[in-house]
């Protein structure tokens, strides 16, 4: 049976093309009574409207968006930080009738970056700054918007906050409490060279061997790290190496941590998730958090009030509004937003033991 088109209910009503396609993708050019009769003598033939594909080659847009970012699937929708700012993103979107698409890149595989050139999208955002995709995408001419200043120049557009400044509040924060031997927690996922999960580094000895991998290591990650170092002052100052950003991580990463006899007063993790199951690790010991050991996070999810871990408070739903925002509307005078943080002083520090 042959397709029924827009031309044979137009033949059949003896109005023109013009009228049809109107009538299903500009109602306000028709009467209501008109519209009406064209769509239900369309319905009675069998027509459903125009062929979305052939729309979308025709007009060369498709009305979606891509948020890229590092881990699994399942990572969107079970990480506290990706739900909230998938949030804002999506609430925005949905403003402007526009869909999203969820696009996984490893860094490390080269051929993963297939689904940025294959993605049928107007637009790529990375939701934790993932550099490869990101400047794939800007390769082949589509809208980018950045959640990093790693790899950034003056024309790339982008929403952050100062992540340094940030970082360097936690670090300053915990010198004036006394802290003079202190363990950075890092998420392994950042390295984007071999590091060992639980294998410990100098500042300086880590940064030089995973720029040295990747010079556009580690988003965000990097200037969290040199801001705390820089606020902890002459504290001796240890990286640990944690496994991809959970809480099972967090804890497992007591071990290397917590087991040992020149335990640290004091341990930052790049993230709230790392710093709770750290804290777990603490009750499982016996340590009392804030006053055994003190622990803080970064980013504020809910469950970093509930615990009562001193953390960096962030506006991720914000983050995500303006990232969806930017990507949505070119003509945007603003595009490089650097937006507040605040240190949020909580139970999980106290003075050095």
């Amino acid at each position: 049976m042959p397709r029924i088109t827009q031309r044979d209910v137009a033949s059949v009503m003896g109005v023109s093309v013009m009228t049809v396609s109107n009538a299903f993708n500009r109602p306000d050019q028709l009467s209501s009574d008109l519209r009406e009769r064209v769509l239900e003598r369309a319905r009675k033939m069998g027509y459903t409207g125009p062929d979305a594909i052939a729309r979308q080659l025709r007009s060369r847009r498709t009305n979606t968006y891509a948020v890229v970012f590092e881990e699994p699937l399942t990572y969107a929708f079970s990480d506290p930080f990706s739900v909230a700012w998938l949030s804002g993103f999506a609430e925005v979107m949905a403003e402007h009738g526009a869909s999203i698409m969820l696009l996984s890149v490893s860094a490390s595989d080269p051929k993963s970056l297939d689904a940025v050139q294959d993605a049928a999208v107007d637009g790529l955002v990375g939701l934790c700054g993932n550099q490869p995709a990101i400047v794939r995408g800007r390769e082949i001419g589509l809208p980018t918007v950045y959640c990093t200043l790693t790899g950034t120049s003056d024309a790339d557009s982008y929403v952050v906050i100062d992540d340094y400044r940030a970082g360097r509040d936690l670090g300053t924060h915990l010198r004036r409490l006394g802290h003079r031997r202190a363990v950075v927690l890092i998420e392994g996922s950042y390295a984007a060279i071999p590091l060992a999960v639980g294998s410990e580094h100098t500042p300086q000895g880590f940064l030089e061997a995973v720029e040295a991998g990747d010079p556009q290591w580690p988003f965000d990650g990097h200037f969290r790290l040199r801001g705390v170092v820089d606020g902890l002052g002459d504290a001796d100052v240890r990286i640990v190496v944690a496994g991809p950003n959970s809480r099972e991580s967090g804890q497992e990463a007591g071990t290397v941590v917590l087991d040992r006899a020149d335990r640290p007063t004091a341990v930052v993790a790049v993230s709230d998730i790392l710093a709770l199951g750290l804290m777990d690790a603490c009750a499982q010991r016996g340590l009392r958090v804030g006053a055994d050991i003190s622990v803080v996070g970064f980013d504020d999810i809910p469950e970093a009030a509930v615990e009562g871990l001193t953390t960096i408070r962030q506006p991720i739903r914000e983050k995500g509004r303006l990232a969806s925002r930017l990507v949505l509307d070119q003509d945007r005078t603003d595009r490089q937003i650097v937006l507040p943080h605040q240190l949020v002083v909580r139970a999980s520090t106290g003075p050095a033991a």
